[in-house]
């Protein structure tokens, strides 16, 4: 049963990957993928979301942002991951996304539907797509989050499964946060694609990140931090 202070029921907590979508892509056209690799872990109130695509530009000789071209550095920017608040009412859930890589105006809300315990349907409420989610993480997993200074996450935990979550640097007043990123300079590319949100696993001695919204922290090993509430 939740608690008042919970929006999220229990079974929605977890880890869930993506299996399909089917609907609108980036241009308003009909596309299905099963390719992008989509993790959400959902926690009492809080969530995470990161999703990286098959055709990821090649990061094998980048080490920091600095040392990321142009080309590179848009496309950074341009990424689907979020973090923040989830709300849950009736079969509708809203994800509101107080860190956000790539900030848009459109309100993140889906239908949900449950196949089985381990198999969640979201549709959009107009029509717009479909997806297919499935649990990764066992049931029973212990659940962990930490908090910044800001009071918004940097550590969520399902088992043995985590999202490490590090907000950008504060952006000037002068930036325009909705701007598209291939009409920014690079300096400016540096500072919104700053946010990093990394999925780890734990492997029995520590974290270690298995995606990464930094592509090139992709292997190493992370530490946890923040509060614990």
């Amino acid at each position: 049963m939740n608690t008042p202070q919970d929006g999220v029921p229990s079974r929605y907590h977890g880890v869930w990957q993506r299996t399909l979508y089917t609907g609108e892509g980036e241009h308003g056209d009909y596309i299905e993928d099963r390719t992008t690799r989509v993790i959400w872990l959902q926690a009492a109130c809080w969530h995470a979301d990161m999703r990286v695509p098959a055709d990821r530009p090649d990061f094998a000789d980048v080490t920091s942002l600095d040392d990321c071209d142009r080309d590179r550095l848009v496309w950074l920017a341009g990424q689907t991951a979020f973090a923040g608040i989830t709300r849950v009412e009736g079969r509708f859930c809203t994800w509101h996304r107080l860190l956000d890589q790539h900030p848009g105006l459109g309100k993140d809300v889906g239908e949900m539907a449950f196949l089985d315990e381990d198999t969640l349907e979201e549709r959009h409420p107009q029509g717009r797509y479909r997806e297919l989610w499935v649990r990764q993480a066992d049931a029973g997993g212990a659940e962990r989050t930490c908090l910044g200074p800001d009071g918004l996450p940097r550590w969520l935990q399902w088992g043995d499964h985590a999202m490490s979550i590090v907000p950008r640097l504060a952006l000037p007043q002068t930036h325009d946060l909705l701007a598209a990123p291939q009409t920014l300079d690079s300096e400016t590319l540096r500072l919104r694609a700053g946010m990093e949100i990394s999925y780890a696993r734990c492997n029995g001695s520590g974290w270690k990140i298995m995606l990464s919204t930094h592509p090139w922290r992709e292997g190493f090993e992370i530490q946890t931090t923040g509060n614990s509430r």
